[in-house]
C-alpha cells in the first residue's frame, strides 16, 4: 500500500541537537522552548530548550538546541 503525500516537508534530525526542515514555507511561532513551522499543509512543532534558528532560507530552516519533542499537525 503506497502512502499519499501529505504536503509536508522533510525533517533531518542529528541526535537531539539539530533539526533541518526542508520544505519550510513560514515561521508561525518561535522562542527558546518551541519553533513552529509551516510545511505545506502540515505544521511542525519542535520543542525543547535553548532552541534557536541558526539558518533560514526561502525553503528550509535549521533549528539547534536541546530538542525533546517533534510534532506534526494539520
Amino acid at each position: 500500500m503506497q502512502e499519499k503525500p501529505t504536503g509536508g516537508g522533510v525533517i533531518t534530525l542529528t541526535g537531539n541537537r539539530s533539526a533541518v526542515v526542508d520544505g519550510c514555507d513560514g515561521i508561525l511561532d518561535y522562542d527558546g522552548e518551541k519553533v513552529v513551522l509551516r510545511t505545506g499543509r502540515l505544521t511542525v512543532r519542535i520543542g525543547g530548550r535553548d532552541l534557536r534558528l541558526t539558518k533560514l532560507t526561502s525553503s528550509s530552516a535549521m533549528v539547534e538546541g536541546v530538542i525533546s519533542a517533534l510534532e506534526y499537525s494539520y
